[in-house]
């Protein structure tokens, strides 16, 4: 459901001027100054961001440990790094995957975007979930990087998470958006074979019937029933009814499913 604001809420304030105060490499320093505010603002400015939580065909998700200046201490993240200018956000998800790790992979699907501290920056943050993710090159580091690769079970996030041993807020938020994706997933997989099921059990039925009216038909020839007079009977036409709601049923989850 969508959160209306009151329209006083959402109206932009009018920036006069924007002054670049100190230039940092990875961020800059800006003064903003308002007509309606007693003083100037400074706030960051960033390119923007990307994760990417990679999935190997065995099942276990690329992670890796690296050297965190500002807390002194190794960070347990999923490969990611700034998006250059002009660079796709997608295209940036190869490229860090591939040279922090060495790890390409089959398709990339964008799982969320996040403004990571919108209090102070005006960037944000693109996650991707690559499939099929395997190593295939040797890393390619920063001036500043040495990371170290650690292949954790898919199974294990959720252990991982309540752990407490993740800490970088941007990597929990995009491990979330993955575990929600996946439960979802599961719970269509679960619809799917339920659904199969049922389908089966129909068509089982719907033969069965149709051999009692004329023995030996077979799946194929009940697909053409006006070719068959016997198949001129209320009950079967009923069942036959039956399986083609179902199908449709199917059909209509099917097409909902590539529309998430």
């Amino acid at each position: 459901m969508a959160i209306v604001l009151p329209p006083w809420r959402v109206q932009k304030l009018a920036i006069t001027k924007r002054e670049s105060v100190s230039d940092h490499g990875v961020f800059r320093v800006e003064r903003l100054t308002y007509p309606t505010l007693p003083r100037d603002v400074f706030v960051f400015s960033c390119n923007d961001w990307c994760n990417v939580v990679a999935e190997t065909p065995a099942g276990e998700i690329v992670f890796v440990w690296q050297y965190r200046f500002g807390t002194d201490a190794l960070s347990l993240e999923i490969p990611g790094g700034v998006i250059d200018e002009g660079e796709a956000p997608e295209d940036a998800a190869r490229r860090e995957l591939r040279e922090e790790t060495g790890y390409e992979a089959e398709s990339f699907e964008l799982l969320s975007i996040v403004e990571p501290n919108p209090a102070l920056q005006g960037n944000r943050c693109f996650t991707y979930l690559a499939r099929g993710a395997m190593l295939s090159h040797a890393t390619e580091f920063d001036e500043l990087e040495d990371l170290e690769v650690s292949l954790v079970p898919r199974t294990s996030l959720e252990a991982i998470l309540a752990s407490g041993e993740v800490t970088h807020s941007l990597v929990i938020v995009a491990l979330e958006a993955y575990e929600r994706a996946r439960r979802g997933h599961a719970s269509w997989q679960a619809i799917d074979q339920e659904l199969d099921a049922i389908e089966q059990l129909q068509k089982d039925k719907v033969l069965a019937l149709a051999r009692r009216l004329k023995p030996g038909l077979t799946s194929e020839d009940i697909q053409n029933p006006h070719d068959f007079p016997e198949l001129h009977d209320p009950d079967w036409h009923y069942a036959d009814g039956v399986l083609t709601g179902i199908q449709s049923v199917k059909a209509a989850l099917c097409a909902m499913q590539k529309m998430k």
